[in-house]
């Protein structure tokens, strides 16, 4: 190896060690992030082309120096700059760091390692090299590879620097901007293993497939042999089949995470403390709220959603109870209502079983999703979560559920409830009272042990033998 060979891996080996020695990949990470993205977003509104330039420069250096760190910057960039720039931003940033490393990788490795290679090792490479193109782009689309042995892996075997920077630009387009894309909800992303579902990940698989289609074609050309023909078309039927299902699956996928999108920000800016009837409670500016045109636009986007797309417990919990808050929200704001949700319900009906929505293929009503879907998910949690829109019900969230931070989530739910004496905890020293709701619902609460139930899972002291009772229930509209 020459010595600029050696001071490149030299130079490189430096600047990663000091990179991770003064906590740079800290910096990077998703809790590190989301603790600083109001910041950013104010320094991007204000400089947004010195941004933009430095975020490129950031995601170069990441991506060159191997740091674990690209999956967050761009989710970064997505929440950042949109899908779009953000998008596009990463993918040149990825393409153009990788192909640093790539670079310093065959200047300084390559040769040395082609030279020393055995006849069996230099047929493999040579194999790899004459499809280097589909091989490359099929690992640029699964995300089942390391993205810096990738990079690396190619310079050793002699791939050409045009094969390998296109393949590269190529191959990391539809993983990137579907990253970008979910990085618009970087505030409800706990990790990154929560990103990729089976289904996306099985999709990524078949597009990579495509790729290899003519790798396959070119040997069964050569040998002309029925087998290879016959596994290439059984690869191109599962590609396309599987294609189709999985758009459909991104799609809705993309439907409801644009009503998430549309919903936290409904939240965010109509949703305030109040206090009514001496009950401290989460307020919700309805009047503000019926006028704000993101409404309509996040309840097309739900009723638009597949629920079915919601496979894991959490999920499906997180999804039904925004529906569930949602659609009650939507209720009041449609029929006007200005002194409590009661007062909706018809002759022989309550408003939880009157109205109706289309999701998923039917007709649903409150009464449906809490008692047919939520409950039955097996989490007595819920009823801190789920809000029918009075002043004595658990409060209204200011931010959507999400799956990956669920279980915190109606941890602190159950926490707020019993902070809060006027509604939800309160006792004198002998007799105590808690919510309402865990009356009406005892058997979800350790089959009807509500004080067992509140000492293992409640932040409060319950005094031994006392008896629980309830604080009365104030119907009233919990609104500003």
């Amino acid at each position: 190896m020459s010595r600029r060979g050696w001071l490149l891996i030299l130079v490189l080996a430096v600047l990663t060690i000091g990179a991770y020695a003064m906590g740079v990949s800290d910096l990077l990470s998703i809790e590190t992030v989301k603790a600083c993205r109001g910041d950013l977003l104010a320094l991007v509104e204000a400089r947004p082309l010195v941004s933009g330039a430095a975020f490129l420069v950031v995601y170069v250096v990441v991506v060159a120096m191997s740091l674990p760190a690209a999956s967050v910057m761009t989710l970064l960039g997505g929440f950042l700059f949109g899908t779009l720039v953000g998008g596009t931003l990463a993918v040149i940033a990825a393409t153009v760091g990788s192909t640093v490393l790539f670079l310093v990788a065959r200047s300084s490795l390559g040769g040395a390692l082609r030279e020393r290679a055995g006849p069996l090792a230099e047929r493999v490479s040579e194999n790899l090299r004459r499809n280097a193109f589909e091989y490359l782009l099929f690992m640029r689309i699964v995300p089942l590879f390391p993205f810096f042995a990738v990079n690396i892996v190619p310079a050793l075997i002699g791939v050409g620097l045009r094969t390998f920077a296109v393949a590269t630009l190529i191959g990391i387009i539809p993983g990137t901007f579907v990253y970008a894309h979910l990085g618009r909800e970087l505030g409800t992303i706990s990790s990154l293993s929560d990103l990729m579902s089976m289904d996306v990940l099985v999709a990524f698989i078949l597009l990579g497939l495509v790729a290899l289609l003519p790798v396959g074609y070119r040997r069964w050309k050569s040998a002309r042999s029925g087998p290879a023909l016959l596994l290439t078309l059984i690869a191109l039927g599962l590609a396309v089949a599987g294609g189709t299902g999985s758009r459909t699956a991104l799609a809705a996928d993309a439907r409801y995470e644009a009503f998430v999108a549309t919903y936290d920000g409904l939240l965010r800016d109509h949703v305030r403390p109040a206090r009514k009837n001496a009950i401290a409670y989460a307020g919700v500016d309805y009047a503000s709220w019926r006028k704000d045109p993101r409404h309509a636009k996040a309840l097309s986007a739900l009723l638009a959603s597949d629920p079915a797309e919601a496979s894991s417990r959490p999920q499906k919990l997180a999804y039904w109870i925004n529906a569930y808050n949602f659609l009650t929200v939507d209720l009041i704001v449609r029929e006007g209502e200005t002194r409590s949700i009661k007062n909706l319900g018809g002759v022989l009906s309550s408003p939880w079983k009157r109205f109706r929505w289309p999701i998923g293929g039917k007709e649903r009503s409150l009464d449906d999703i809490e008692h047919g879907i939520i409950r039955k998910l097996g989490d007595p949690r819920i009823h801190f979560a789920v809000n029918c829109a009075s002043i004595s019900c658990p409060d209204l969230r200011a931010e959507p559920y999400a799956a990956g931070i669920l279980d915190a989530q109606l941890g602190d739910q159950v926490a707020r409830t019993f902070a809060n004496p006027s509604k939800g905890y309160s006792t004198d020293g002998s007799a105590v009272r808690v919510s309402k709701v865990m009356d009406w619902y005892a058997e979800d609460f350790d089959t009807g042990d509500v004080a067992g139930w509140i000492r293992a899972n409640a932040p409060v002291a319950l005094p031994k033998g006392a008896k629980v009772g309830f604080i009365a229930y104030d119907w009233a509209l919990n609104d500003r």
